[in-house]
C-alpha cells in the first residue's frame, strides 16, 4: 500500500513537471474567437443570464481542451466565468470546483507562488463567506495577501490592491484593528511612492477613518453580543502577521486620527489642479457627517452649509443629499436564527416596514410599525436597531429640520418550523452559519457614493 502511494505521488510530480512543457508545445494562448466568447459570457453573468453564460464558456473550455490539454493557460479565464455563473444559479459546489481548477492550473503552469492566482483565491473567499464559512474565507484572504506580499514586497505600490482586499475583509467582519494596521500600511506606501492626490492614497485615508467610525459605532452583531454558532471568526493570525511594521499595534480609541484623515482628504480634493466641485463637496460632506456623529454639531452645520453652496447649481444632487434624512449609522440585525427542526428546504422572505420620525439632530424619536410579515418575528430587534440609528437630518441650507414618516424597510430570510430527519438537521450547520454571517455597518456616506 505504501509502495502504491509512493508511486502515485511520483507520477503526480512527473505529470506536474511535464505540464508546462506540454503547454509550450500547444497553441500559445486563447484565440480571438474564444476570448470574445468568454467576454460575452461575462456579460451574460452581469445581466443575470447565467444559463447562457454556462453554455458559452463550457463550449470554450471544451474547445481549448480538444486543441491543447486540460492544463492550458487559457483555461482559467473561462473557468472563472463558469464559476461566477454557477454562483448565480446557487450551485456553490460546482462554482467551487471551477475556481479550484482555475487555481490549480495557474499554480501548475505559472508556479506555486505566482501572484496571478490571487484573483481565483478571492473568488473562493467570497464563495466561502456567502456559505457562512467565515474562518475558511479568512484563511483564503490571508493566503492571497501573503502570495502578493511575497511577489511584490511590502513597500511596493503593486501590493496595494492586496492590502485593501484584506483590510476591507477584516473591516467587514469587525476585525477593525487588523484592518486599521493595513490601511495605515497602504497610506504609508502610497505617500512614499505616489502623488498625494493619487486615488489609492485618498482611499487609504478614508478607510482609516472608517475603522475609527466602526470602532465607535459597531455593527449590530457586535452590539448584541449574542453567540453565533458556526460562524465565529477565530483568526489565527494577528496584526503582526500582515503588517509591514512587525510588533507595532494600531492605535485604539484615538478618534481624532480618523478626523485628521478626513481633513487631509478635504485638503487633497481642494488642491487638485483639476478639482471637481462634486469631489470637494463629497469630502466636505464626509467630514461634516463625522462631526455630526461625534456630536460636534456646529462644525457639521458649517460644513453642510458649504456643501449646499457648492451643489446649489446641481438640484438633483442637492436634493439627494439634503432633502430627506440620510442614514449615517443603521446597525440592522442579521436574519433570525432558525429554530431546531426548521425547514431548510423552504426559505421564506420576511419584511418589516416602519415609519420613523427623525428630529433635527438626526436622532430617531418615534417609530411606528406599518407592516410586519411574519408578525413579531423581527419587530423587536429592528426597532432596537432604529433606536441606535444616526441620520444626517433634512437641511435647508441654513438649519437642520425634523422629518416625519421616513419609511425604513428591512428584508430578511427566515425558515418556517417543520420536521426534518435528524441527518438533514446535522447537515444544515453550514446554512445556519450563513444565516448568522455578520453584516457590515453603514459607514460614512458621500455625495459621489465612493
Amino acid at each position: 500500500m505504501l509502495l502504491n502511494a509512493l508511486c502515485k505521488r511520483l507520477w503526480t510530480l512527473v505529470a506536474v513537471a511535464l505540464v508546462p512543457l506540454c503547454v509550450a508545445a500547444q497553441d500559445g494562448d486563447i484565440t480571438a474567437a474564444e476570448r470574445a466568447a468568454v467576454e460575452l459570457a461575462a456579460g451574460h453573468v452581469a445581466a443575470g443570464e447565467h444559463p447562457q453564460a454556462i453554455n458559452a464558456v463550457e463550449a470554450v473550455i471544451d474547445a481549448i481542451e480538444r486543441r491543447a490539454n486540460r492544463y492550458h493557460p487559457a483555461l482559467p479565464a473561462p473557468l472563472v466565468v463558469l464559476g461566477d455563473a454557477l454562483v448565480g444559479l446557487g450551485d456553490h459546489e460546482g462554482a467551487s470546483g471551477a475556481y479550484d481548477r482555475a487555481l490549480q492550473i495557474t499554480r501548475i503552469v505559472r508556479g506555486l507562488h505566482h501572484p496571478s492566482q490571487a484573483r481565483f483565491v478571492y473568488r473562493q473567499a467570497a464563495l466561502l463567506a456567502k456559505q457562512g464559512h467565515a474562518d475558511e474565507a479568512n484563511k483564503r484572504h490571508e493566503y492571497a495577501y501573503r502570495t502578493l506580499l511575497r511577489a511584490h514586497g511590502a513597500g511596493n505600490p503593486a501590493l496595494l490592491p492586496g492590502v485593501f482586499a484584506l483590510a476591507d475583509w477584516y473591516l467587514s467582519v469587525y476585525n477593525i484593528f487588523a484592518a486599521r494596521a493595513l490601511y495605515e500600511h497602504a497610506a504609508a506606501v502610497a505617500a512614499a511612492n505616489l502623488p498625494d492626490d493619487d486615488p489609492e492614497h485618498v482611499r487609504a485615508l478614508r478607510r482609516i477613518a472608517a475603522t475609527y467610525l466602526s470602532e465607535r459605532f459597531p455593527p449590530y452583531h457586535a452590539l448584541a453580543k449574542r453567540p453565533r454558532s458556526g460562524s465565529r471568526v477565530s483568526f489565527t493570525s494577528d496584526v503582526r502577521a500582515v503588517s509591514y511594521r512587525p510588533g507595532q499595534k494600531p492605535p485604539i480609541n484615538r478618534f481624532s486620527r480618523g478626523e485628521r484623515a478626513l481633513i487631509r482628504v478635504v485638503g487633497i480634493e481642494r488642491d487638485r489642479p483639476d478639482a471637481k466641485t462634486a469631489d470637494v463637496a463629497a469630502a466636505l460632506l464626509e467630514l461634516g457627517d463625522w462631526f455630526l456623529l461625534f456630536e460636534k454639531r456646529e462644525r457639521a452645520l458649517t460644513l453642510y452649509r458649504k456643501v449646499w453652496e457648492l451643489l446649489a447649481t446641481n438640484k438633483a444632487l442637492l436634493a439627494s443629499t439634503f432633502a430627506t434624512p440620510t442614514a449615517l449609522y443603521l446597525p440592522m440585525p442579521n436574519d433570525p436564527k432558525p429554530a431546531e427542526g426548521a425547514r431548510w428546504d423552504d426559505p421564506r422572505a420576511g419584511v418589516i416596514e416602519l415609519a420613523v420620525h427623525v428630529d433635527a439632530s438626526g436622532l430617531v424619536e418615534e417609530i411606528e410599525t406599518v407592516r410586519s410579515e411574519p408578525e413579531n418575528l423581527m419587530d423587536e430587534e429592528v426597532r432596537l436597531a432604529l433606536r441606535r440609528a444616526r441620520y444626517r437630518p433634512v437641511f435647508d441650507g441654513q438649519t437642520p429640520q425634523a422629518a416625519s414618516d421616513l419609511r425604513v424597510v428591512h428584508n430578511f430570510t427566515y425558515y418556517p418550523a417543520g420536521t426534518l430527519p435528524v441527518g438533514v438537521l446535522r447537515e444544515s450547520s453550514a446554512l445556519e452559519a450563513a444565516a448568522e454571517t455578520p453584516s457590515a455597518p453603514v459607514g460614512l456616506s458621500s455625495v459621489t457614493g465612493r
